[in-house]
């Protein structure tokens, strides 16, 4: 009778040591789980921020530019990302930047280019529906 009321104490204490290490992974995965959240919403945050300061190029204006032998760096993608910000901040939708010899009608929202002119072409065009214009 000893032995049963020991073996049942040994198999309780056994139980509790188990359930103990069982719920101790469980957290243990959670924990591991949240982290792998924070890590995905900080890359989603980081990646939404890359893309929102990223200028693009319609379709139309990528044809423009070739056309016109147009060639945009990335020191030229800055600044217009950055004149892009400068006409946000005065309420400008669609704005005429002017960079040395090419001008560049943007979307200044989207940060999105909508066609792109040189020198040449600017000479006696109209530019409309546009709502101001930054010059860098």
């Amino acid at each position: 009778m000893a032995e049963r009321i020991n073996g049942n104490y040994y198999r309780l204490n056994d139980a509790i040591i188990r359930q103990t290490e069982r719920l101790s992974n469980t957290a243990n995965q959670t924990k591991t789980a949240n982290s792998t959240e924070k890590t995905e919403s900080s890359f989603q945050e980081l990646l939404n921020q890359q893309i929102k300061n990223t200028v693009t190029f319609t379709k139309h204006a990528n044809i423009r530019k070739e056309q016109r032998n147009i060639e945009v760096t990335e020191s030229d993608l800055e600044k217009l990302g950055n004149a892009c910000d400068q006409a946000q901040e005065k309420g400008i939708g669609n704005a005429l930047i002017m960079m040395d010899n090419s001008a560049f009608i943007v979307n200044a929202a989207d940060k999105r280019v909508i066609t792109v002119m040189d020198k040449t072409e600017m000479k006696n065009k109209l530019f409309n529906d546009i709502d101001g214009a930054v010059f860098i």
